[in-house]
């Protein structure tokens, strides 16, 4: 049975030149839709890979398909706060889920999947403040602000470019903005090549007086260098050599920034603020309707259960009449046969004699009466 069928409820959640996403129910279950554009395609070997696999921090893929030559993915519903909308962050919680981020990728990357398109609408901080995944996959440079150059250039996603994308990530959460900025395809590629002489920590201390979550503190950006300088390299030779080596990086910032008394004070707050911000992205009593003419699906009335139980039902009816014909007391066809006989053997004696002494014949009017009839019981007949 298709995956839409039980849909009862449709409410947009986001619709844009990419894609449009849109949550669903389930009875009291919820998920996500991702109905990509025309002309985009998804990697159908790492979607197989995140539909037969569970990877914490990545979202679970229900079901893939074409609908209206545009491909759609369905996975569970994240209840939480998309990241773009989160920032920007405190150093300590920018650095923390970013290091939750790293580990998720590299279990993927183990299986032989990465992500393609690593941006801050592409990452959903669940209640519970740790960040999950997801659209992974897609074919092509994705979101250009946070592409690589060389997938801007055509190469597939693999672990050096989804690390370069991660220090875009980091730069948006830490300063609430993207660090790329352009207004075509061509502007994202002239700016990703010149992105070795830009020095993102420059450009958050002259933030220092805007932006809160930064505390005002030098020493502090001081301490993210070697993060861009292993990140935000046009040669993805010249970046840090995987996964592994980021998490170390990660965590000496970490630990130079925040101490663990001030991380849990840190944690409650964020919590806190993705609480207040869940179910923001409801835009009216209008983006809630019925699930879309392409995906809907008629109801199959007879359904493998119902027919199991029809199936079981003629039996049963079947065994209740057998045992009913087996066990009745009534004159059976064959018994009515048997006496029909005798009585037209009786009959035909009974004619050849008045034949001879009238020279006519005929049927006795009572003969019938006393035969037995078949389903009645023969005691009734000898009352009567």
């Amino acid at each position: 049975m298709s995956f839409f069928q039980g849909i009862s409820r449709c409410e947009t959640l986001h619709s844009g030149g990419e894609a449009q996403i849109y949550k669903l129910w389930n009875g009291s279950r919820t998920y996500a839709l991702k109905w990509y554009g025309e002309g985009i395609s998804v990697d159908s070997k790492a979607i197989e890979l995140l539909q037969s696999n569970r990877f914490d921090g990545v979202f679970r893929v229900l079901e893939t398909g074409v609908r209206s030559r545009r491909p759609y993915m369905v996975y569970d519903y994240i209840e939480g706060v998309v990241s773009d909308k989160l920032s920007p962050m405190s150093l300590a919680v920018a650095l923390r889920s970013l290091r939750l981020v790293v580990r998720a990728l590299q279990s993927m990357s183990r299986a032989g999947v990465h992500h393609g398109d690593l941006n801050p609408s592409n990452i959903v901080f669940g209640l519970d403040g740790r960040p999950v995944l997801i659209d992974c996959g897609i074919v092509g440079p994705g979101t250009l602000a946070f592409a690589a150059p060389e997938r801007i250039q055509g190469a597939k996603a693999d672990e050096k470019s989804d690390l370069y994308s991660l220090g875009l990530l980091l730069y948006r959460w830490i300063a609430g903005e993207d660090l790329l900025k352009a207004d075509s395809f061509d502007g994202f590629a002239e700016a990703g090549a010149s992105i070795d002489s830009i020095d993102p920590n420059a450009l958050l201390f002259g933030k220092l007086d805007t932006l809160s979550n930064l505390g005002g503190d030098v020493s502090c950006l001081s301490k993210l260098s070697p993060i861009w300088k292993g990140l935000l390299r046009v040669d993805p030779e010249d970046r840090v050599e995987d996964f592994d080596e980021l998490d170390e990086l990660l965590e000496i910032a970490f630990d130079g920034i925040c101490g663990a008394v001030a991380w849990e004070n840190e944690n409650v707050r964020f919590q806190k603020i993705i609480a207040e911000k869940n179910g923001t992205d409801c835009r009216g009593e209008e983006n809630f309707g019925i699930i879309l003419p392409e995906f809907a699906e008629k109801k199959v009335f007879w359904t493998t259960k119902k027919l199991l139980l029809l199936s079981i039902f003629v039996v049963v009816l079947s065994c209740v009449v057998l045992f009913l014909v087996l066990n009745t007391g009534s004159s059976g066809v064959d018994e009515t046969g048997a006496q029909m006989l005798l009585k037209s053997r009786a009959i035909e004696q009974g004619l050849q004699t008045e034949s001879v002494d009238s020279g006519t014949a005929s049927l006795p009017e009572n003969v019938l009466e006393s035969l037995p009839m078949p389903g009645l019981d023969s005691s009734v007949n000898e009352n009567e």
